[in-house]
């Protein structure tokens, strides 16, 4: 029963990171984190996230914005992430996790204003604003794997088009997580468990591609925005549950 629950969420977050590029991690874990111990859950998020993040990166490969990923996104998100694994053990992770939702929703709000008041997209953030946005989500992403927000919210606005903005997204999940993937085989973190549950959950992971794919073609160009900016609302909701 419980493996059937976990599995409803799992639909739900992975429809909801096929159609927009983020968000299945962030969501699954807030809501299947009382029901699957956390430590198990969260290798198998992450076995099958890589899986969904090549599915996309091979569908999308040709809309993938190399230029702003080696040459601006990955250098600065990883300039935080090893703060961010040195502050795991020193600093307060609850504190800063409700930190960085509070932030969260109030910069998605703010966007969702500006798309339907004013119909356009906003502007490109300067690019002080970017570096700390990109160097923040690789710090929180270092804490607690939870980075994204910040870097979707950068991304978001410098990235046009949604199929570019979803396939450079999910390069850069693909290669965290497979850095992560690597730290948990080394570490013991991998367990028979974790590779159990996330065997359990393909099927679950097959439906939300399948249903996220069928809405990512359709979605026009200005819903999807809108939608970004949603998803990173209630992003921002999750991360202070």
């Amino acid at each position: 029963m419980n493996v059937l629950l976990v599995a409803c969420i799992i639909v739900f977050a992975h429809f909801v990171e096929t159609t927009t590029g983020f968000g299945a991690t962030v969501i699954a874990l807030a809501l299947a984190a009382h029901i699957i111990p956390i430590k198990t859950l969260v290798a198998a998020l992450v076995l099958i996230a890589w899986l969904q993040s090549a599915w996309i990166v091979a569908r999308g490969f040709k809309h993938i914005g190399w230029d702003i990923l080696i040459r601006r996104i990955l250098p600065l998100a990883a300039l935080g992430l090893p703060l961010g694994m040195w502050g795991f053990s020193a600093l307060g992770q609850v504190q800063l996790k409700a930190v960085l939702g509070i932030f969260v929703m109030a910069v998605a709000a703010r966007e969702l204003a500006h798309l339907y008041l004013s119909g356009s997209a906003p502007r490109p953030v300067s690019r002080w604003k970017g570096a700390a946005a990109l160097v923040g989500g690789g710090f929180f992403h270092g804490l607690f794997a939870s980075g994204g927000p910040l870097i979707v919210y950068y991304a978001s606005r410098q990235i046009e088009g949604k199929r570019s903005f979803r396939a450079t997204i999910s390069v850069l999940w693909l290669m965290l997580n497979t850095a992560l993937i690597a730290s948990y085989a080394v570490s013991g973190g991998l367990g028979d468990q974790s590779v159990v549950l996330a065997a359990y959950l393909l099927p679950a992971l097959a439906v939300g591609v399948l249903a996220g794919e069928i809405l990512h073609t359709r979605i026009k160009e200005a819903a999807f925005k809108k939608m970004v900016q949603a998803v990173l609302f209630f992003t921002g909701v999750f991360l202070l549950v």
